[in-house]
């Protein structure tokens, strides 16, 4: 990652106005590309059509950047202001994440009137290159406005994309290594919930594993037991969840002797090494993005990591720099980029009150649905529709997928109920397929 230490440049104001897009406009004069804090041009700043819950205003940075501060205005000389809103941020201008502060989605303070600007500091530093405004509360006087000016620096990471076939081989300047002291960091995104992030092992028994389970991030190491088997080495701490959303996350593993450090996005576990061995043998190499190809049965049934990962380091060497120099063994690659190759899949965040509306396919009498959802709730409507001569209902009833179809035939009405599932209520993926 590269970055100015003093990292608070004006991103925003330099923009051309095609940077700047938003959910509707009031009219021209109060497009969003109008929407520069200390700037008067237009209707002087961006105003949608309706002020309601549904508006957001957009900025695209260009490429991705370090993002450290926002400001806000209202409307020049009116009474249209921002009193509150919600930031989201995303690397393609289609997966979007809330920004979080304090462990929850934040709503930051904005306006009390149309001209003095308000500044926030992120607490949480994010990357991005797309970033949306969503109004939440507005000048009562008024309708919502906005002028904005987004604070950072230029952002330099390497990106390197894991096809879940190819692995990056760390060989040690040694043949064993007897390692008393680690560090390792990295980032990484993925929609899949399954896969190994990196791994090594040694013929006496030691090994390191960081791998996501179920969507969450497993770390196993071993110093060691000892030969009788009566003390084991084995140790085990998981963290986080819901990893496979697309968005990135970053990973930290201090170890010194028996004592780790575990850092995910910020939080930390620290936990001490079952055992009573302090040095981590390891044998060769170091493996990222899957299990080394020794012919072993340790790595049967274990699915490579698919994704991408960035700012790889291990115990001070730049790990994608090495790869990009072609100083390290990726000959598993078929194809080795060092740029982050998108999901063409996004997911869809629904609240209690949110829905998605598609056009319908008139003088069709067949239907065909697949998706995948994941939820905590056991309750809920998944998709209705009208049918020609009926409905039909997808819902989650006391964590099953029940299907309701309701068809009229003349004076009569017929009804078939079908039901699937058990205990789909959780974070893990649930498919469903209606033909």
């Amino acid at each position: 990652m590269c970055c100015r230490d003093k990292c608070d440049e004006a991103l925003a104001s330099p923009l051309p106005h095609t940077a700047f897009t938003s959910s509707s406009v009031f009219s021209n004069g109060y497009a969003p590309g109008y929407a520069k804090l200390n700037r008067r041009g237009g209707a002087g700043g961006w105003s949608p059509l309706d002020s309601d819950h549904y508006q957001w205003l957009q900025v695209d940075l260009g490429s991705r950047k370090q993002v450290s501060a926002l400001a806000t205005q209202g409307r020049y000389s009116s009474s249209d202001w921002t009193t509150r809103y919600r930031l989201l941020y995303s690397d393609t201008g289609r997966n979007w994440k809330p920004y979080h502060q304090d462990g929850n989605i934040w709503a930051f303070s904005g306006n009390s009137n149309s001209e003095s600007s308000v500044r926030h500091e992120l607490q949480q530093g994010i990357v991005a290159r797309f970033l949306r405004l969503v109004p939440l509360d507005w000048s009562e006087e008024g309708r919502i406005g906005l002028r904005i000016e987004v604070y950072g620096c230029s952002y330099w990471a390497g990106v390197i994309n894991f096809d879940g076939l190819g692995v990056i081989s760390y060989r040690f300047k040694v043949k064993k290594m007897k390692i008393i002291k680690d560090v390792i960091a990295l980032r990484f995104k993925t929609s899949e919930s399954e896969g190994v992030i990196l791994h090594g092992e040694g013929q006496q028994g030691d090994y390191i594993t960081l791998e996501l389970r179920m969507a969450k991030l497993l770390m196993q190491i071993n110093l060691g037991s000892n030969q009788y088997g009566s003390i084991m080495g084995h140790t085990s701490v998981t963290t986080g969840s819901l990893l496979d959303d697309n968005h990135w996350h970053s990973v930290v593993i201090e170890r010194y002797r028996r004592n780790v450090n575990f850092t995910l996005d910020r939080h930390t576990q620290h936990f001490r090494t079952n055992g009573e061995f302090d040095h981590l043998d390891l044998d060769y190499e170091l493996s990222f993005g899957g299990m080394p190809y020794s012919g072993k049965p340790v790595g049967a049934g274990r699915k490579n990591f698919k994704g991408c990962m960035e700012s790889i380091n291990y115990n001070g060497d730049n790990i994608t720099d090495l790869a990009r120099r072609k100083k390290i063994d990726t000959s598993s690659f078929r194809n080795l980029s060092f740029s982050c190759v998108e999901t063409h899949t996004f997911p869809v965040f629904f609240n209690a009150t949110s829905f998605l509306q598609l056009p319908g396919r008139a003088n069709h009498d067949t239907i065909s649905v697949s998706f995948q959802f994941r939820t905590w709730n056991p309750n809920g409507l998944l998709l209705f529709s009208n049918l020609n001569d009926g409905t039909l209902e997808v819902s989650l009833e006391d964590s099953k997928v029940g299907v309701h179809i309701n068809v009229t035939q003349e004076t009569r009405n017929q009804r078939v109920d079908l039901s699937s599932g058990e205990s789909v209520c959780k974070s893990s993926h649930n498919n469903t397929q209606l033909k």
